[in-house]
């Protein structure tokens, strides 16, 4: 791991309040690394060339980041999260996804933000927002 990439992961974990962990590094980095929102096994199988962890150890980590805000989850409809770093400072969704119906890439549209919206009944408290944009990616669409 480069020193600005390490420098950076761990001023992520020490914002989240997470304990630095090689693991968790290591996990930083591919996300750090990543073009595009990741599923479990694409974490594992690109960790398994620099660390060895174990799925339950990269599960655990997921949701840790998950519930500390470091990460997003992507619902992408065929039964399979993906996982991007999240740049909202909030545990919650900032920008729109698109997702490709035909490969099911999933790709975070960070130049787009979702707009603040109205109070929508008295006594509800919205948690998260999401927003997906479905169709076909550059590729499958030629």
């Amino acid at each position: 791991m480069s020193a600005i990439k390490e420098e950076t992961a761990v001023k992520i974990l020490q914002t989240a309040g997470l304990n630095k962990t090689t693991g968790r590094l290591a996990l930083l980095n591919v996300l750090l690394e990543a073009k595009y929102p990741l599923t479990q096994q694409e974490i594992s199988k690109k960790l398994s060339k620099v660390a060895p962890l174990n799925h339950v150890s990269i599960y655990r980590s997921l949701e840790a980041f998950l519930k500390a805000g470091v990460v997003h989850k992507i619902e992408s409809g065929d039964r399979s999260s993906k996982f991007a770093l999240c740049g909202c400072d909030n545990r919650g969704h900032c920008h729109p996804h698109f997702i490709c119906k035909v490969c099911g890439k999933a790709e975070c549209l960070n130049s787009i933000s979702i707009p603040q919206l109205p109070l929508i009944k008295s006594g509800y408290l919205v948690e998260e927002k999401e927003f997906y944009l479905k169709g076909l990616c550059a590729d499958c669409a030629s």
